[in-house]
């Protein structure tokens, strides 16, 4: 479904006035496969360019070099409005659900705004469908005429959940959208994308620091530093045999119980 070959993301930053403009690669010649179906685990540190990418895949980044094609079409050689269009097509899911909904709207208009970008929805149609997408995500359509602030921050990640399904995307990028959560409330939203992944099939880049979190949902893993990818396999071969001292840092990062006395 989605093909990255050798991308390059760059930033050109300036120090003063008469220095010559440095180049920050953020992105430096990454290149994967998604196959329909499959949930990828992005991995890494802060800084590493995990998001920079997903940016870019979202064509809300411009690249410096290589190609992303989405289903046979190299979305980098589309004018912006093709581009426009064919952003139906890949939704995103973000960190914060408090800074992610508009606070002025109810559930009920952020849904059917987010319907409408695919499909005139007739009247007598909006609310059955709208009850339809709450109750897929977890929430009693009696809440649809709710604003943001009335929700906790799982019932407000489970909303944008919602709204990056109404428009029936091929493709959802999942930016840390269980960090900002309680633990509990994390394996909630985890639950529910498996759950979503084998009812529609659904097709997701996870994004993440914590290797722990992406072992439990993600088919394949992408450990990414500096700006490149260290390594790229399986979830069974990324856990049980890592290739590189820096996913076996991350590995030894993760928090284990302690054993019983």
């Amino acid at each position: 479904m989605l093909s990255v070959k050798n991308v390059h993301v760059h930033y050109y930053k300036r120090d003063g006035l008469f220095n010559k403009p440095q180049t920050i690669r953020a992105v430096n010649g990454v290149s994967l496969e998604l196959a329909k179906g499959e949930i990828l685990g992005l991995v890494g540190e802060s800084g590493c360019g995990k998001s920079t990418l997903s940016r870019a895949i979202m064509q809300l980044q411009p690249v410096t070099e290589g190609a992303i094609t989405l289903e046979g079409t190299d979305l980098t050689k589309l004018t912006r409005a093709e581009v426009r269009k064919r952003r139906l097509d890949f939704q995103m899911v973000f960190q914060d659900p408090y800074a992610s909904l508009n606070p002025r709207l109810t559930i009920y208009s952020t849904l059917l705004e987010a319907l409408q970008q695919r499909r005139e929805v007739p009247k007598n149609e909006r609310m059955d469908t709208i009850a339809a997408l709450m109750k897929r995500v977890g929430l009693s359509p009696d809440l649809a005429q709710r604003y943001p602030h009335e929700f906790s921050g799982g019932q407000r990640q489970r909303i944008a959940i919602a709204r990056a399904l109404a428009p029936e995307p091929k493709l959802i990028i999942a930016d840390e959208p269980v960090s900002a959560l309680d633990v509990s409330i994390q394996s909630q939203i985890l639950n529910l994308l498996l759950e979503l992944r084998q009812e529609l099939d659904l097709t997701m880049i996870f994004i993440t620091h914590d290797l722990s979190v992406v072992r439990y949902l993600a088919d394949n893993i992408a450990v990414m530093q500096k700006g490149e990818i260290q390594e790229y396999g399986t979830s069974e071969a990324i856990f049980d045999t890592p290739q590189t001292d820096y996913t076996k840092t991350l590995l030894a990062a993760i928090p284990k119980l302690p054993s019983a006395a």
